[in-house]
């Protein structure tokens, strides 16, 4: 029986390991670049402090987009992936092919819907933002209803294909979108702050509105991917479901099944809505700190850095996506097995993949997170200007990341198994913490509180969500502390390494210009990687992503 299940598991954890390493390069990509068009764009917005307030207003109106992005996607494509796992691993290819074709229909309606109420609702939702005037939050705001209403359908495009397993056309999607976003949103607020001299205003709704942009041309390219590769997916040999269902049965099936991800799924935004609808009346009543001061500061924390820690986040979450149809898939097979025999009495398979999921999360997360720590300073400088309170900032909001990538991996794993309560219920113990914490660590911490609140929520939910799937599937906690062990310390040497080299550049380039930071920044990471590299070659974990490959390069360098 184990020599049966043997093949079973490596295929499963390699088709993750290879859908986690397209998604995790498409995606982190993608944030590069979203990240990289601040380099140029706060400096054409104007000196430090429009700059900030602009970013702010920015970071207002991607706040509300992105909530009301999730309740439109009502999760549906990761409902969508996840059922179109379950019928094509039964060969169920035209009930698979029905399933999309309602969700694209839900998606339609509910973007459209979605995008009305965004538009109707802008000048409440305005109302308590940290901005010097609520009709600038509403423009903004409502610059994002045209994304609002294509997102969904490109959502479920991305749904179909990850339901296959296939990840490499998602990622694809993503850099384009991305590419052609930034381009816009570049061209559209240096025309408009350089060259016309207009408002800070209007650049910034152009910049919202190059989400827009960016959807269309993600979409067109998933659509010339399917007509490139469309015999490649069999569920276009069939034009019949195998079983028919109605497609109100269909929509139905795929809301209950949704419902729960538009929860979990907005919950990095709902603690960041706790940030934007709270701190600043907490710290009008705490702090002597004038409104334009109060603003900087959550442009700062809230814009500034979570841009930044996006990227971070970005990993967790294309682990996150790759992992739930096979993990589903999995589980559902397990679970069949089990109640037609008594003698597997915990799901071994699937707990072998949960484990295999926390080391690529571990893997890809702790060493960018603790490499962003080391490099806080250079990094800030080079992205916006020389803030002490910025560098400062962002060497906290890394061990947030870290957090909330958590969050996000664990969510998967339980979403992906149908333990949807037990998703619902950590989540809310985690508002529950940061609505708690807020305050009382506002008020002896000022904005730094606010950041270790969310680091107590999202740390709260990853340790109950880890207690739940322990249960569910059995896994040990001593095999997974054994094999995250090599990498928690490799990741440990590299910081060290890295460390060093940092400490001794700061001292040569005490006070490094824009050229600097980069040059600074190029060898730390190349030392770190190149470190990194080695020992996670020597303690063979790096075989998880590389596999055979692994061992070439031990070969080449040596380390046999």
């Amino acid at each position: 029986m184990e020599n049966e299940q043997a093949p079973i598991r490596s295929d499963a954890a390699e088709r993750m390991s290879s859908g986690s390493a397209w998604m995790t390069v498409g995606t982190f990509v993608s944030r590069l670049l979203g990240l990289l068009y601040i380099i140029p764009w706060v400096r054409w917005m104007g000196d430090p402090q429009t700059a900030a307030e602009a970013n702010a207003l920015y970071d207002i109106g991607y706040k509300y987009y992105s909530i009301f992005l999730v309740i439109s996607t009502a999760g549906v494509p990761s409902a969508i992936a996840k059922q179109m796992a379950y019928y094509n691993a039964r060969k169920q290819y035209g009930t698979s092919q029905q399933l999309f074709r309602s969700g694209a229909i839900l998606m339609l309606v509910m973007g459209l819907a979605s995008g009305l109420v965004l538009f109707l609702a802008a000048p409440w939702l305005a109302e308590s933002t940290p901005t010097r005037e609520v009709s600038h939050a509403v423009f903004t705001i409502r610059s994002l209803v045209p994304a609002l209403v294509l997102f969904p359908l490109l959502s479920i495009f991305r749904g179909f294909f990850q339901g296959h397993q296939d990840m490499k056309p998602s990622a694809i999607s993503q850099i384009t979108e991305q590419f052609f976003r930034v381009a816009y949103m570049l061209a559209s607020v240096y025309i408009i702050r350089r060259v016309l001299d207009g408002s800070v205003v209007t650049a910034v709704s152009h910049s919202t509105f190059a989400a827009f942009i960016g959807g269309a041309v993600a979409i067109l390219t998933l659509a010339l991917y399917y007509l490139r590769h469309r015999k490649e997916y069999p569920v276009s040999l069939t034009k019949k479901a195998t079983y028919q269902v109605k497609t109100s049965g269909m929509i139905k099936e795929i809301i209950m099944i949704a419902i729960p991800f538009i929860i979990t799924g907005s919950g990095i935004e709902l603690t960041q809505l706790i940030d934007t609808n709270t701190f600043m009346p907490i710290m009008e009543r705490v702090s002597n700190l004038a409104q334009a001061d109060i603003i900087y500061e959550y442009g700062i924390f809230s814009a500034n850095i979570n841009k930044l820690v996006t990227v971070l986040v970005s990993l967790a979450l294309a682990i996150g996506a790759t992992s739930i149809p096979v993990i589903s898939d999995t589980y559902s097979r397990e679970l069949d097995q089990k109640e037609r025999s008594t003698s597997q009495p915990v799901l071994n398979e699937t707990g072998h993949l949960v484990i295999h999921n926390l080391q690529l999360f571990l893997m890809v997360m702790l060493p960018v997170a603790l490499g962003l720590f080391i490099l806080a300073g250079p990094v800030y400088n080079l992205v916006y200007r020389p803030d002490p309170l910025g560098s400062m900032y962002l060497r906290i909001t890394c061990f947030t990341a870290l957090g909330m990538g958590a969050y996000t991996v664990l969510v998967s794993v339980l979403q992906a198994m149908d333990h949807h309560k037990q998703a619902l219920i950590g989540l809310a113990l985690g508002l529950v913490m940061k609505l708690v914490w807020q305050y009382p660590l506002i008020y002896f911490l000022g904005a730094p509180g606010a950041m270790l609140a969310t680091i107590i929520s999202f740390t709260t939910i990853a340790l109950y969500y880890l207690y739940h799937i322990h249960r569910l599937v059995g896994f040990r906690y001593r095999e997974l502390l054994n094999e995250s062990i090599p990498i928690v310390l490799s990741a440990l040497m590299m910081f060290l390494a890295s460390g060093l080299v940092y400490l001794i550049l700061a001292y040569l380039l005490p006070m490094p210009n824009l050229l600097g930071s980069i040059l600074i920044s190029l060898l730390v990471v190349a030392v770190g990687v190149w470190v990194y590299l080695l020992l996670m070659l020597k303690s063979h974990k790096l075989d998880l992503v590389l596999g055979v490959r692994a061992e070439d390069m031990r070969r080449k360098l040596g380390l046999n």
